[in-house]
């Protein structure tokens, strides 16, 4: 199905009308302002494993939006941190299906949810040091923030976008390849089965799950699920999504009535 859809982008150059954009994009951003400096592209494109044809792409993913505001600029790497979050998801979901193939949706489904969370992009993103060349504005830089698990998740979905725009899909395949070979232990565990379980054999009940709150931009979007036992609350998790949300609380709740 990917092959098809890849087919289809190529035959309407979505590839190449993005690329068009990006150049606009790129050509409205104020080269005085963008301190990264030939040889920390250089760097990093030796990190990545991927030499850019158009440099400045990646200088945009750099861009985070506190630096955007703090300089004035006319973009940012929102857009490619959006771009990037799609890329990733589509070839996370071609490895998983290729990989698994004795796996069901439901199972690859809370496999995806566990390689593209912001624990695993963020860790991704410190294993090419991807924190020392993300632009961030003097204040953030004083809060701390290169080391935040969010800038660190949206950097790495920004540059995957931007390898994607420079050089289409192989280039980004290969870069998000060698991290997604190196995962190999996943908890499969269907806690909400066995909290159900558990939960009908101690309370004669059902748990009730809710969303509390959900975090972030729409394209990287957290729930924060709490689970109910008779009104009573036993449990609260965070996910990208509801049902991992609801994994993650099912999970607190059994440490509790184990």
């Amino acid at each position: 199905m990917l092959d098809k859809i890849k087919k289809i982008l190529k035959n309407f150059s979505c590839h190449d009308c993005c690329m068009e954009q990006e150049k606009i994009n790129v050509a409205k951003t104020k080269d005085s302002s963008l301190n990264v400096g030939a040889v920390t592209i250089e760097k990093l494109q030796s990190v990545i494993g991927y030499n850019f044809k158009n440099q400045k792409t990646l200088e945009l993913a750099l861009i985070h939006k506190s630096y955007f505001s703090e300089c004035g600029l006319k973009d940012c790497n929102e857009r490619m941190e959006f771009l990037g979050d799609g890329i990733l998801s589509a070839l996370v979901s071609e490895y998983l299906y290729n990989k698994y193939s004795d796996k069901q949706e439901g199972d690859l489904s809370q496999l995806k949810a566990q390689m593209v969370s912001a624990k695993s992009l963020s860790r991704w993103a410190k294993e090419i040091n991807l924190d020392k060349f993300v632009l961030i504005s003097k204040n953030e830089e004083l809060n701390g923030a290169r080391q935040r698990e969010s800038l660190l998740c949206d950097s790495f979905e920004a540059v995957t976008g931007a390898i994607y725009l420079d050089g289409g899909f192989e280039p980004a395949s290969k870069f998000v390849g060698k991290f997604l070979n190196q995962q190999s232990n996943f908890d499969m565990t269907d806690y909400k089965t066995t909290l159900q379980e558990k939960i009908q054999s101690q309370y004669r009940t059902l748990p009730q799950y809710k969303v509390l709150e959900e975090l972030g931009p729409d394209h990287n979007k957290q729930f924060k699920v709490a689970v109910f036992v008779q009104d009573k609350e036993f449990g609260v998790g965070l996910g990208n999504s509801k049902k991992q949300a609801e994994q993650m609380a099912a999970k607190q709740a059994l440490t509790k009535i184990l």
